[in-house]
């Protein structure tokens, strides 16, 4: 720890406080100030900055990080960029497949309604 700190108090239920424990030996996290530090340091970095963002986070497997930084050595985007842009093309893909099923059932839609009309029952 670098610099000044404070001392300051906090509540925590019984659950809470067991799920620190838990935690201490991994990531380097050596005990529970180290953790609560860590923590509040990533909730205040990755916090959205304006109103009405919001954060989504995922959980990586190893084999998902190592490619992501295989990616990253190659073509200089990061993980969040990556996720950005697989978002925005999932988007792009949705809306697609969406205006081609509108089309499609507007297209059923008047063909049944061509149908109908053809046949001597029916009056308009």
């Amino acid at each position: 720890m670098s610099g000044n700190s404070n001392v300051i108090t906090l509540r925590l239920s019984d659950e809470e406080l067991a799920a620190i424990d838990q935690r201490i030996g991994l990531d380097g996290v050596k005990n529970r100030s180290d953790l609560l530090r860590k923590s509040l340091s990533t909730y205040l970095t990755d916090s959205p900055e304006l109103p009405g963002q919001s954060k989504v986070s995922l959980v990586l497997g190893a084999g998902v990080r190592k490619q992501l930084k295989l990616i990253y050595q190659i073509t200089g985007n990061d993980p969040n960029s990556i996720i950005k842009i697989a978002l925005h093309d999932y988007l792009n893909r949705s809306v697609d497949q969406i205006d081609n099923l509108t089309a499609k059932l507007e297209e059923r839609a008047k063909n049944a309604v061509d149908e109908v009309s053809k046949h001597r029952s029916y009056k308009s």
